[in-house]
């Protein structure tokens, strides 16, 4: 008695069921050969493919050739029902001599395709014989054999010719499903969707750069003394214009009032205009840099503008954009119509330049 521990069973090494169709055999192989090398098989393969080098899909083709055997295939059934003790009832021996000796031919798959039957022979016991019977009983106007594949083309006219010839075909009227390339899976109900994951935020080099554009463009235009001055009502006190300011030589320390004669300022901003009047719209006299520094002799009463010298030449600058060292109200105060110091005194201003 075999042991049904060491009998192999082709049906699980193919993945089908004992009473599974040749359909079903054909789209199991297809499916076995995707599933180790990815690759899908045609008709031409199945009929007569190599036989693999991978010893898992040497055993798969070797299942699937002996079940598309109907006597092999008998022989195995029986070999498995002996292992597991099976004792079968006379129909089902009267079943399986049938199956072992069929009367007539049997097709492993017919199909109608472009208008014409396509049938492939699985079994028979005179291969010869059948082959006989189909020429002599279809003219050849009506059929065509394909060596390559080991398939016939049948004019739909001779579904009788077909149908007395071999026990399995089926007239048009009944024709089953077609084949489908491979075996179809039924997907999960439902998937679940993925678990969110907080991400940081990654748009902050955006914002620094849309900053620094913003700043860039800002500061070219709009320069520093086009801002809104400090507000203030300009009621300059009129003063003697200092008629008698004459500089030293050595230095630009005092006028004949004996008041402090300037002090030295440095540009807040790389650049700043010196005006003809106190004021964001006056007239542009020169356009100061702050790579040296500048003498202020002046300012107005409410300290907003002072009067500055760049060489050989004099106006006003805005107070937020100089920085002073010393007191400012030392300055004398200038009106916003007085006359402004002019000449040798200018000489001076660019000396103290850094």
């Amino acid at each position: 008695m075999a042991d049904n521990r060491s009998l192999e069973n082709y049906y699980q090494i193919l993945g089908v069921q004992p009473n599974a169709s040749q359909e079903v055999l054909d789209a199991a192989y297809r499916r076995q050969v995707r599933l180790h090398t990815g690759e899908f098989l045609n008709d031409a393969s199945l009929v007569a493919g190599p036989v693999p080098s991978d010893p898992i899909l040497a055993k798969v083709d070797e299942a699937y050739r002996l079940l598309s055997n109907p006597l092999k295939r008998w022989t195995h059934d029986e070999a498995l029902r002996e292992a597991e003790h099976v004792h079968e009832s006379e129909e089902d021996l009267e079943l399986a001599r049938k199956r072992i000796e069929p009367p007539d031919a049997w097709l492993s798959y017919q199909r109608l395709e472009n208008g014409s039957i396509y049938i492939r022979v699985g079994w028979a016991q005179d291969f010869t014989a059948i082959r006989d019977a189909v020429t002599a009983a279809i003219p050849e106007s009506g059929r065509a054999y394909n060596a390559r594949l080991n398939e016939w083309r049948v004019d739909p006219r001779y579904e009788s010719e077909l149908e007395a010839i071999f026990s399995n075909f089926r007239r048009a009227d009944v024709q089953r499903p077609p084949r489908l390339a491979g075996p179809t899976y039924q997907g999960p109900s439902h998937i679940p969707a993925p678990p969110h994951v907080p991400q940081a935020w990654r748009g902050w080099p955006f914002v620094i750069i849309g900053g620094l554009i913003v700043a860039i463009l800002g500061a070219v235009l709009f320069p520093a003394n086009r801002g809104e001055p400090v507000s203030a009502g300009a009621t300059a006190t009129a003063l003697a214009l200092i008629s008698s300011y004459e500089p030293l030589e050595s230095d630009f320390d005092t006028v004949t009032t004996g008041t402090p004669s300037g002090l030295t300022g440095t540009l807040l901003h790389p650049s700043v205009n010196l005006r003809g009047q106190p004021d964001v719209s006056g007239p542009v006299l020169k356009l100061l840099t702050s790579d040296q520094s500048y003498r202020v002799v002046g300012r107005l009463e409410n300290g907003s503008w002072f009067v500055a010298t760049a060489g050989d030449i004099t106006g006003w600058i805005a107070a937020w954009t100089i920085g002073v060292e010393g007191d400012p109200l030392s300055l004398p105060v200038f009106g916003e119509n007085d006359a402004l110091p002019q000449g040798a005194d200018s000489g001076n201003a660019e000396g103290d330049s850094e």
